[in-house]
């Protein structure tokens, strides 16, 4: 997983690292400034002092949340773009991407629950966005790079299909037994790119 962002301090790393298992085992409606402090195991006050309102708090759980998963994102864009057009290759990237945040379980149920949270709250929406764009952006590229005639429209839009779909294979891993979610994964994840990426007939 990516390391915390220099914009957070160690005291707010321990905050929002609580704050990401608060939210996985509790949901939002447990996400509090005393629940954080004490999984975080700091004195009551310590939370609130960094992160004045729920709203503050909401915020900057996102923002921590998405940068733990951006780094994952940026080296697989690399990877791909490295070995160029190479189905068999991105499957393998790609899975071994989603393998990895399904072995940090809090991580992706708390990214869940703020992304649904962020329909609700304007604030939550940006970095929330910004995490989906960099996604579907990764897969417009390696889209364009295998179909170059397709139009940009089409190209958008079966990235965008794709990223959804990848979502969805993400909950239902995570409704699974741990020692079948690797294969399942791996299946899933090669049809959705064997229907999405491939060419019109």
């Amino acid at each position: 997983m990516a390391a915390p962002s220099p914009g957070f301090s160690e005291r707010q790393r321990r905050l929002l690292e609580a704050g990401v298992r608060v939210v996985a085992r509790a949901g939002l409606r447990g996400l509090t400034h005393r629940a954080v402090d004490q999984e975080a195991g700091l004195a009551q006050g310590t939370c609130s002092a960094y992160m004045r309102t729920r709203l503050a708090l909401l915020t900057r759980l996102t923002e921590y949340v998405v940068h733990r998963l951006a780094a994952d994102i940026d080296a697989l864009t690399a990877d791909l773009e490295a070995h160029g057009v190479d189905p068999d290759h991105a499957l393998r990237a790609t899975s071994a991407v989603l393998r990895g945040w399904l072995r940090d379980p809090d991580l992706l149920v708390a990214r869940m629950e703020l992304s649904l949270e962020s329909t609700r709250q304007p604030e939550l929406a940006v970095p929330v966005r910004a995490h989906g764009e960099r996604l579907v952006h990764v897969v417009e590229h390696a889209v364009a790079r295998a179909h170059p005639a397709w139009t940009a429209q089409e190209t958008s839009l079966r990235a965008s299909t794709l990223v959804a779909a990848l979502d969805g294979v993400l909950l239902r891993s995570l409704r699974e037994p741990p020692e079948g979610r690797a294969a399942g994964l791996e299946a899933a994840v090669g049809l959705l790119l064997e229907q999405l990426v491939a060419a019109r007939p």
